[in-house]
């Protein structure tokens, strides 16, 4: 049987970059975490730097009043984004764990077709979270201090990532199984 262990983010990873540091080597030598948790911590990292270009731009950019709420409403959803990817981090080692495992129970059985639509789910979830965001970007980087721009441009990068990935993990596991569940709800999102 496949090895799975509890390598949830906030547990086990909390405690600085010697944590990060093994949760990398857990990433690269162990089942879990995987892609979708990756590309949805570097989309909080994402986040975070949006929310650092935005919340430096309204303290030194002298900017009319429409432009501050735009930059301010910008950093609010960044700061709740983020938030929210690291959610998603954790919970997508979750669902694939419960793929996992489900594995010998088979098709039919209902905790394998729900750990299937889990694991379709979340990566959506995290494609959505991160387009969230981005479309509240264009036209941003205009209004930035420009020390803080390249921050803003890595960390719409970083959402990108987040973005491509969970849409292709989604897609990758509709493809897997496709007797999970909802597959024209799931590409129409």
């Amino acid at each position: 049987m496949t090895e799975v262990m509890d390598l949830s983010l906030s547990r086990n990873y909390n405690g600085g970059m010697r944590d990060f540091d093994a949760w990398l080597h857990d990433l690269a030598t162990r089942p879990l975490p995987g892609g979708v948790s990756a590309a949805a911590l570097a989309s909080a990292m994402g986040t975070a730097l949006v929310a650092k270009a935005t919340r430096v731009s309204v303290q030194r950019q002298d900017v009319g009043e429409p432009d501050r709420a735009l930059l301010q409403a910008v950093l609010d959803l960044a700061c709740n984004r983020q938030q929210v990817l690291l959610d998603l981090a954790e919970a997508d080692e979750g669902a694939y764990r419960a793929v996992l495992e489900s594995r010998p129970q088979g098709h039919g059985i209902p905790a394998t077709d729900e750990a299937r639509r889990r694991a379709i789910e979340v990566p959506l979830q995290v494609a959505e979270a991160c387009h969230l965001l981005l479309s509240r970007l264009p036209g941003i980087l205009d209004l930035c201090w420009p020390p803080v721009a390249p921050d803003l441009q890595v960390g719409q990068w970083l959402l990108e990532v987040g973005l491509r990935a969970g849409l292709s993990a989604a897609e990758g596991n509709m493809r897997a199984w496709p007797d999970a569940g909802k597959p024209g709800l799931w590409q129409a999102r």
